[in-house]
């Protein structure tokens, strides 16, 4: 059997238990999808299609692939609601860190997405495509979160993380209505109450380079009077200070908690230049890339938790020499290990009980 062939096979095995809809042809092309993608390790369509394992004209692939994606009754969520269910039930005895975030893919799609911060990487958990460019506002958050609720195990622990597109006040108020902390990071220039001046005063005024301090109870902006704390602290070697509010006692452990939101930033550009070159993507239409990212997202969430087995089982050192294992990420590991069993006509399954989205 081909190496194509071969793997097409292993997907469609792999895809059967945790995302199974509708006709058999849908997650067939699924399957020829991600295969092909992994191979070529591109998004545009005619370099996808000639890697693919099927006897029919290259063309014809393309235009089965165009198809799957402007089908309207094919739902990532529907597909991949079970995988993000099971990977915050398998973590549901820890403290869960959601990450919201945005990204603009090719000056052309803006993703609003949440994740969840496991192992110095994030996760996709659900996301949406604005309908327009810039940052996103409270009208886009509510109904993200929404469904994000009802992926959570009932008694999960949450604490939200995100930049300071979304260190405002209606963010925060959100948070604490769906019983989460937080952790958000607000602009510099924004406005608190001052009560020992008696005056509003901008956060960036109340900490100097070099220093680390923690404001209790104090009112955020003259718009909204919101009642928060924050951490500040201001490294010597930044041109500004990283300032977080939060609902819980201000510490070192708040700023800590923060810094974990850059774990979305590796996972992005797993799906870019260092993976599948996303940005490349010559789609327009804002649900048919939805649907790309549902393929992508399928492909890398595989690669991280092969890298994840292979590292459990210490067997990083079979692709590189033990000194740099530390210098590859899980997904890269995953995609080393994969392309090599491929060329060597070996196993795809790192080990006989793994499936898709096993982290843990």
């Amino acid at each position: 059997m081909s190496s194509p062939l071969k793997l097409y096979h292993h997907v469609m095995d792999m895809l059967k238990p945790v995302a199974w809809q509708g006709r058999k042809e849908t997650m067939q092309t699924l399957a020829f999808l991600m295969a092909g993608i992994f191979q070529s390790r591109d998004v545009r369509l005619g370099r996808i299609a000639g890697k693919v394992a099927l006897p029919i004209k290259q063309d014809s692939v393309e235009q089965r692939f165009r198809r799957w994606l402007k089908n309207p009754r094919i739902d990532e969520r529907v597909i991949y609601d079970p995988i993000a269910q099971g990977l915050l039930f398998s973590l549901r005895h820890t403290r869960l860190r959601i990450q919201i975030d945005r990204t603009l893919i090719g000056d052309r799609h803006n993703v609003l997405k949440v994740t969840l911060f496991w192992r110095k990487r994030a996760i996709p958990l659900t996301w949406t495509m604005l309908p327009h460019q810039g940052c996103s506002d409270y009208a886009d958050w509510v109904p993200l979160f929404d469904h994000l609720v009802s992926l959570l195990p009932p008694t999960a622990q949450v604490v939200l993380l995100g930049d300071r597109e979304f260190g405002t006040a209606d963010m925060m108020d959100l948070a604490c209505w769906h019983g989460w902390d937080y952790c958000l990071r607000v602009k510099g220039d924004q406005l608190i109450w001052d009560e020992a001046a008696q005056q509003w005063r901008e956060l960036r005024e109340l900490i100097a380079q070099g220093d680390t301090c923690f404001l209790q109870d104090v009112f955020y902006t003259k718009t909204n009077h919101y009642r928060t704390h924050f951490a500040l602290t201001f490294a010597k070697t930044a041109d500004e200070p990283c300032i977080v509010a939060t609902n819980r006692t201000p510490s070192q452990r708040t700023l800590n908690e923060y810094r974990k939101r850059f774990g979305c930033e590796p996972f992005f550009s797993d799906l870019k230049s260092r993976g599948f070159d996303m940005a490349r993507t010559q789609l327009r239409h804002r649900d048919r890339f939805s649907r790309l990212l549902l393929v992508l997202v399928l492909l890398a969430i595989w690669l991280i938790g092969i890298g994840q087995q292979l590292t459990m089982k210490r067997r990083g050192q079979e692709l590189v020499r033990p000194s740099q294992v530390c210098r590859f990420s899980l997904f890269q590991i995953g995609y080393r290990w994969l392309e090599k069993q491929l060329t060597l006509a070996q196993s795809l399954w790192p080990h006989p009980d793994y499936h898709l989205g096993q982290l843990i």
